[in-house]
């Protein structure tokens, strides 16, 4: 952090993008992709931003637009399975922005998070998981205008998610049980479409 300040002239802004992902039945997870998921999920946003604050408030101060961003997910929002711990980092990840915002009111340094779904780029190289299942690819410049849309717009939650990930979210918030039952009939499809799925 301090390489960067120093090159930069200060820190405006700070992205927590850093992700990786492995999803599996959850026994059937090495420890070791557990502690990475945990690892650079959340424990690193915690540090990196812990290391940044000084600076993002010293920016705040000077001119009120510094900004605090959380690349969190879809499955941050609703749990699903064969994605246990990664959604539990991403879940963990949108507390802790929620909790940044509330610590820096009147700073100066805008804290959002953002929840896209599955974006075409090559953390999804190794799942086989489609449309069909609720996973249909986004293109990267789609998501990140809508990103940069929703900073302008100063909004705290930023969700760039396809139509039908945002209906099981709205289920799963009205009903869960619901979404437990229309999940059901293709649990076995949904494991053999993730057994290979590793970003790690």
């Amino acid at each position: 952090m301090t390489q960067a300040v120093a090159v930069l002239g200060g820190l405006d802004v700070l992205v927590n993008n850093a992700g990786n992902v492995r999803a599996a039945p959850l026994e059937e997870i090495d420890v070791a992709d557990i502690e990475a998921m945990i690892r650079l999920n959340l424990l690193a946003p915690a540090l990196a931003t812990r290391a940044a604050l000084p600076h993002l408030r010293a920016a705040g101060a000077q001119h009120a637009n510094a900004a605090l961003v959380g690349i969190a997910s879809a499955s941050g929002l609703v749990g699903m399975p064969f994605y246990a711990v990664y959604g539990a980092t991403k879940a963990g990840l949108t507390r802790f922005d929620e909790a940044m915002r509330r610590e820096l009111i009147g700073s100066g340094v805008h804290v959002a998070t953002v929840y896209p779904g599955p974006v075409d780029t090559p953390m999804m190289a190794t799942t086989h998981a489609g449309a069909d299942l609720g996973y249909g690819l986004r293109p990267v410049g789609d998501v990140v205008a809508e990103i940069m849309a929703g900073l302008e717009a100063r909004r705290i939650d930023i969700n760039t998610q396809l139509p039908e990930r945002r209906e099981m979210e709205e289920l799963n918030a009205r009903d869960p049980l619901a979404l437990d039952a229309t999940l059901a009939p293709t649990l076995a499809e949904r494991r053999a479409a993730v057994s290979t799925y590793r970003s790690i």
